[in-house]
């Protein structure tokens, strides 16, 4: 369990493979959106009495936001046409059905 058995890929032009199964088929970017509201939940633990606890889930939504335009970007280049065909396969970015 939590490992996939022969997952389905997206082969590409230069050789490379692109993952469309699992978790992966629901969001380009889902490890993140997890990685997102962990930090949240952190903040949320300790309540309101200060904004100090909410800096850091602050800070990564923000770094979060740009190393996936960053991630992105590095992939439509590498990747090309084959790029555009991954988007069309797994259209969310962090949400399913969402964004």
């Amino acid at each position: 369990m939590g490992t996939l058995t022969n997952p389905r890929v997206l082969r590409t032009a230069n050789g490379g493979t692109l993952l469309i199964d699992g978790w992966w088929a629901y969001a380009r970017k889902i490890h993140y959106t997890a990685d997102i509201v962990m930090a949240s939940s952190w903040a949320l633990a300790c309540g309101f009495g200060s904004a100090l606890p909410y800096i850091y889930p602050v800070f990564f939504f923000v770094m979060i936001m740009h190393r996936a335009h960053r991630d992105e970007a590095r992939c439509s280049k590498k990747y090309g046409a084959d790029w555009e065909r991954y988007l069309a396969t797994v259209p969310y970015r962090f949400v399913p059905f969402v964004i």
